[in-house]
């Protein structure tokens, strides 16, 4: 199976799993009827979770604890369908933000006193450049950015399942090293870990425990200032299924590669220091800087794919976007490919070509970006509203 953008076989088989109850300690072997225990759907597995202790087998192998959360979250995601999806997130072909994250950003804009200025079809600057512009994505962008992430993460349509599986197992147990790269108020971020919260309270998926810390990078101090309140208004709701959140932000100029450089050393000295190997790189709504933006920012981008790709990390990428006329030029997608190819390991020459750029490579490259289009509710105007999103996700393996 290859990930995102690029082809996957039309239908994957789905085996049968079965559990076994440990009784004495995670490296014994019982005695084993091939009925009993025996899981089908992904309500029946998270159910069996909740009521038991549980290792798993498959074809008689039985895990170790060091390993077993890693192959539940695996087994689980072969079972998940958007039939397990809780009306609290998709109902009647619409999508629903978790409520305690929708609240969280109401109350800060009443707090405030910034809830008349919501007006989110009004169309607005680069986030983060002025104070202002910080301001005004808060207030009229942050809901329409989590509800596109949301929707990629959830894959309620059925489309792209490789990503909501990569974010499934990636965010599903362990610690985990999360780098969110031009992360403005963090709307992408807080909307994936939000789904994953009700998912779990809803028991749709398993709550096994899991850390996450996260790395914010972006040049608005503002916007990160938004994005760790915005955090802390949410750690209690996310605790309390086991999901623990750290947040360090680093204001930087992604534009200069030194600057940044630093930021990476940092972040993946602070991961070795802890132990950790598994990295997920996040991006959300950056294509609005255009193509001058992303190009002073392709050498930075291109660094945290390398640092990445080291052969002792477990690392993936995921890049949302809103489907614009940004994302549907060929330049966009060259640059998408960069990142691919350098967090691969797979040599290829970039070089500038007329108002766009040419790639030459032996290897692989993604295909081209599809846009997906959903309705999402919108819980300040008490409307439902339209959205447009593309995505692409691999991994360095």
């Amino acid at each position: 199976m290859q990930i995102g953008a690029l082809a996957m076989p039309a239908s994957i088989s789905r085996p049968r799993y079965h559990l076994h109850k440990s009784m004495v300690d995670w490296d014994s072997t019982f005695a084993y009827d091939s009925q009993q225990g025996e899981v089908a759907s992904a309500s029946e597995f998270v159910q069996t979770l909740d009521n038991h202790s549980y290792c798993i087998l498959r074809n008689s192998n039985v895990t170790k604890k060091d390993s077993w959360e890693a192959r539940v979250m695996s087994i689980y995601s072969s079972l998940f369908s958007s039939k397990n999806l809780p009306t609290t997130v998709w109902n009647n072909g619409v999508l629903y933000l978790p409520e305690p994250l929708a609240s969280a950003h109401k109350d800060f804009l009443i707090h405030n006193g910034w809830l008349v200025k919501y007006q989110p079809s009004q169309q607005g600057s680069i986030g983060g450049k002025t104070t202002e512009d910080a301001v005004e994505h808060f207030i009229n962008r942050f809901l329409n950015s989590a509800a596109r992430m949301q929707f990629i993460c959830a894959a309620p349509d059925g489309a792209q399942l490789d990503v909501r599986d990569m974010v499934l197992d990636q965010l599903g147990d362990g610690h985990i090293f999360l780098l969110d790269l031009a992360a403005g108020n963090g709307a992408g971020t807080l909307a994936m870990l939000s789904l994953l919260c009700e998912l779990r309270l809803q028991k749709a998926i398993p709550k096994l425990p899991v850390t996450v810390s996260i790395f914010a990078v972006d040049f608005s101090e503002d916007a990160l200032c938004y994005y760790r309140e915005m955090l802390d208004k949410l750690k209690p709701w996310l605790a309390s299924v086991g999901l623990n959140l750290s947040l360090k932000t680093a204001v930087c100029d992604m534009a200069i590669t030194g600057n940044f450089n630093e930021v990476l050393e940092h972040f993946f000295d602070d991961a070795k220091q802890q132990g950790v190997n598994r990295f997920i790189c996040v991006i959300s709504a950056l294509s609005g800087v255009g193509k001058e933006g992303i190009e002073k920012m392709h050498d930075s981008l291109k660094m945290a794919a390398a640092w990445l790709s080291h052969s002792q990390r477990t690392s993936s990428w995921l890049w949302v976007e809103p489907f614009s006329s940004h994302t549907k030029k060929p330049w966009f997608r060259i640059f998408l490919d960069t990142i691919f190819l350098k967090l691969r390991k797979i040599a290829y020459t970039f070089s500038k070509k007329a108002e766009s750029y040419e790639i030459k490579t032996e290897g692989l490259l993604l295909t081209e970006l599809e846009p997906r289009h959903f309705d999402w509710y919108d819980p300040h105007a008490l409307k439902v509203t339209k959205s447009h999103v593309v995505v692409t996700a691999f991994r360095n393996e």
